[in-house]
């Protein structure tokens, strides 16, 4: 069974990184700094309440005016579900 740390390391850390080096590519300064402020907010990814602050924090990335590529898009939209779906977990498993 994979540990909590590793889940969101895998499903939210790793994907926001290569986001932001596509970013860094392409030049996309303000995305990657909005990007990279969602990763800090994950530096212990042991600590549930931050993984739902960059929960919430992504959900913003859809208003604030971005133009993103196609493949952005649908990398976004991935860990979007991802982070969604991590949050419902750790609801849920705190429900006693």
């Amino acid at each position: 069974m994979q540990e909590f740390h590793d889940i969101v390391d895998a499903r939210l850390t790793q994907p926001i990184l290569g986001l932001c080096h596509d970013f860094a590519e392409q030049e996309a300064y303000e995305e990657y700094t909005f990007f990279s402020g969602v990763l800090n907010l994950l530096a212990d990814p042991n600590d549930e309440e931050m993984v739902l602050a960059a929960t919430i924090e992504l959900s913003r990335c859809a208003f604030l005016g971005f133009q993103y590529t196609e493949d952005a898009r649908l990398k976004i939209d991935k860990i979007l579900e991802d982070a969604i779906d991590l949050a419902h977990t750790m609801s849920a498993s705190g429900i006693n």
